[in-house]
């Protein structure tokens, strides 16, 4: 495999055109030009976790800021030679990359407590970023915004620049002077100050050159004008020169100063380098994700099952909506896909999203994929598309296409994937079609994943009764005559060789001798394929009404979830209002036992009648105590049947811990208080069951597993708090809950649900084997 090679058929470069334009500086750019094609498992895994945990971030918490980020690199080789400096400007874009250096780390410092289980992979990259607030300052102090040494750079130089700006001003002041005196007498061309050769001068007309005492330095382009300085200002313009010197010389030394300061960092430097160059390239894969709606897919060890795939570089001149994605799939049964049916039908195409998804993903680019989609891994693509016609070796098409192969049959193994446009096309078909059988037998049985196009009629039937080698199409709408690049599997293309020509207005005649030809097999087999597309179609409508109406279920046993769970929400709510009313009661009765008392005391004459009324209260609080006082009680257990006294309400002990039972009502998990708590013994329960409607245990086996998928976060919160008091009722210990990856909202709304349920005792992202990211194991 010729990577530069694979990387130019496919295209490649289009794709990280497209990345490179959201850098923020040109430190990713060498990265982004020699990409490597991973093949080692660990660090392919590294690099996507990387790349999507870095879009996680930024979509959540926003993108980090790189503004004023250059690269810096060829200056800290400059600082490695002793005795050299860099310059203002320079030392500038130096002090500005500082700057972003530590407004990174402190970027991911202040994140990581709050992510550091999203994104693990990330933060350990910048632990090593190195920053330096006194070199900050030193050349802060000395280098202004537009990159110039500043007058406080040192004491000598402001001296200087003060110096030299009065000698200036005095100089300006005695060359207008003279300006003036020569205007009047029309010697000098404008009354204009102006700069030759680091000297003063000013304009005189040629011909009264000699009418001013002076040193002639320059002439004007048509040689009408000179430019003198007059004699009065030489010793004044010495001056200012030997200022200038001076000042050059300060400088000089102030540069060399601080840049001996930054060559001291220069190995810091350069760890800093590979950093933000790192950071800033994964930044830009995430936007470039966000832009394709492109997704971190599931690794698979033996086999890849493509799902609504995307075209990367159609995405960036089409809406979404107007391209077909494409659902393909190889595993160890089905080794060779041979994909049929006319020009123009979109075959070719089908093939390159394969082969761009395949090298993007072992590059580290996550791709325009369904979350369910799974990629393996492959040591080698090989890729056989487009004319291969070679003037300079003197091969034609076909030997090129033959040398291709070749290489392709000696090289390719079981770790490899094939993808060959119009395999043998070149050549009489009889014979192309042998050559391409025998060629895609090899490869089969090698155990080599391929994908080929082909127009050769008999390799469809070569597919259908050969092991490992399947059929496959891309839809053509047969009335129309035009493609809906659907893909489909198992299926045949047909050509619509005369039918296309019809539609072109071939004479009939033609065509009809040309059916007489192509024999009646082949038509045979032509109204096979379109029998076979046909009932095909059917079936797949058939099978999308199906998904439609499971869709719709599912969504009425949703919405009939959430309003049970309303309604046993609404239940908790009247038994707490009750049991709120009950104790009121209970206290006017105890305010009306003290009334009581104090009349009994204040006035004896009325005692029979008040005793009366004292009786008549104690018997209604009696009755009202009977659903709430203490009583003695046997000792409660799990799994004992007890009744909840103030309410009737009877289940299943799940927890004791002493004071508080955990009780399952119905599914619900209640804490009560042991006081409030009656058990049943067998008999009563069994005599209970004849006669009252007894609240019945949910014993039965639930899912480990929730699936959120394409729900709201308020409808998940409502699913995960119903299904994790479930599991915890079930004695489940551990649960999964599918979130998938997307954006990283609902993992987000899911994460704070867990957090904030008592029931989770630890949760966390799972493994790749496992889901990943897209899905949360949970420890209850």
């Amino acid at each position: 495999m010729n990577i530069k090679e694979l990387k130019e058929k496919l295209e490649f470069h289009k794709i990280t055109n497209r990345i490179s334009q959201y850098f923020s500086s040109d430190l990713p750019s060498v990265k982004i030009d020699n990409l490597e094609f991973l093949t080692n498992l660990d660090e392919l895994i590294q690099e996507l976790r990387k790349t999507d945990q870095m879009r996680y971030l930024i979509n959540v918490e926003g993108e980090i800021d790189l503004s004023g980020l250059s690269d810096i690199r060829y200056l800290l080789k400059i600082l490695r030679i002793d005795g050299s400096f860099i310059s203002s400007a320079e030392l500038l874009k130096v002090l500005s990359f500082l700057q972003v250096s530590r407004r990174v780390k402190s970027y991911f410092d202040s994140k990581e407590r709050t992510y550091a289980s999203e994104c693990n992979n990330l933060f350990g990259i910048c632990k090593d970023i190195h920053t330096d607030k006194l070199l900050e300052h030193n050349i802060n102090i000395t280098v202004d915004d537009d990159g110039e040494v500043k007058d406080s750079a040192s004491i000598e130089l402001r001296k200087l620049r003060s110096s030299l700006s009065s000698k200036e001003e005095h100089l300006r002041k005695t060359l207008l002077k003279l300006l003036r005196h020569y205007s009047e007498r029309e010697i000098s061309q404008d009354e204009i100050i102006t700069l030759r050769e680091g000297r003063f001068v000013i304009p005189v007309k040629v011909e009264n050159k000699r009418s001013v005492p002076g040193i002639i330095h320059s002439a004007s382009a048509s040689g009408s004008t000179v430019f003198i300085e007059p004699g009065e200002t030489i010793e004044l313009n010495n001056e200012i020169t030997e200022i200038r010197y001076k000042i050059n010389r300060e400088i000089q030394r102030i540069l060399i100063e601080i840049s001996s300061q930054v060559s001291e960092k220069v190995s810091e430097l350069e760890v800093n380098c590979e950093i933000l160059s790192e950071i800033d390239f994964l930044q830009a894969k995430s936007k470039y994700a966000n832009e394709i709606n492109a997704v971190l897919p599931k690794l698979s060890e033996s086999h890849f099952n493509i799902k609504n795939a995307y075209h990367p570089i159609l995405l960036q001149n089409h809406k979404r909506s107007d391209i077909i994605p494409l659902d393909i799939s190889m595993d160890n049964k089905i080794k060779t896909i041979i994909i049929t049916g006319p020009n123009a039908g979109g075959k070719t195409v089908a093939l390159k999203t394969v082969g761009l998804l395949q090298l993007m993903f072992q590059c580290g680019i996550l791709l325009p994929v369904a979350d369910n989609t799974e990629m393996r891994l492959f040591k080698d693509i090989f890729v056989n598309i487009g004319d291969e016609q070679s003037i300079d070796n003197d091969l034609s098409t076909f030997s090129s296409h033959l040398k291709s192969l070749k290489g392709i049959i000696d090289n390719a193994d079981s770790s490899s994937l094939v993808l060959i446009d119009e395999i043998c096309s070149g050549t009489d078909p009889l014979l192309g079609s042998a050559l391409s059988s025998a060629i895609l037998k090899h490869l089969t049985e090698s155990g080599v994943s391929t994908i080929v196009t082909t127009h050769i009629g008999e390799l469809k039937i070569f597919a259908y009764n050969t092991e490992g080698i399947e059929n496959a199409s891309l839809e053509f709408n047969h009335k129309t005559l035009s493609p809906n690049y659907k893909f489909s599997i198992g299926v045949p293309g047909q050509s619509f060789t005369f039918e296309i020509a019809s539609k072109y207005n071939y004479p009939e005649s033609i065509l009809n001798y040309a059916r007489e030809l192509s024999g009646s097999s082949g038509s045979d087999l032509e109204d096979l394929i379109k029998e076979l597309n046909i009932n095909k179609q059917k079936f797949e409508n058939l099978k999308n009404s199906n998904e439609l109406e499971r869709a719709r279920l599912s969504g009425l046993t949703k919405l009939y979830e959430s309003k049970i769970s309303e309604l046993e929400k609404n239940k908790r709510l009247i038994l707490n209002e009750a049991k709120l009313e009950a104790s009121g009661i209970i206290n006017n009765a105890k305010k009306l036992i003290d009334r009581t008392i104090r009349d009994i005391r204040e006035n004896k004459s009325e005692i029979k009648k008040v005793v009366t009324g004292f009786q008549r209260t104690a018997k209604n609080l009696t009755e009202i105590q009977d659903t709430s006082e203490k009583i003695e009680i046997g000792e409660i257990n799990k799994g004992d049947v007890v009744k909840i006294k103030n309410s009737g309400s009877i289940g299943k002990v799940i927890k004791s811990d002493g004071e508080n039972v955990s009780v399952n009502m119905n599914g619900i998990l209640v804490k009560v208080g042991l006081n409030k708590l009656e058990k049943i013994d067998q008999s009563e329960l069994r005599e209970r069951n004849s006669t009252d409607n007894l609240i019945e245990v949910n014993t039965s086996e639930i899912s480990t597993e929730l699936d959120l998928r394409g729900l709201y976060p308020e409808e998940a919160n409502l699913l995960i708090e119903r299904f994790l008091s479930e599991a915890q009722i079930n004695g489940l210990n551990q649960v999964s809950i599918i979130h998938g990856k997307g954006t990283g909202k609902l993992r987000e709304a899911v994460k704070q649900s867990l957090k904030n349920n008592p029931a989770v005792k630890e949760f966390r992202y799972g493994n790749w084997n496992e889901g990943d990211t897209g899905v949360t194991i949970v420890s209850i």
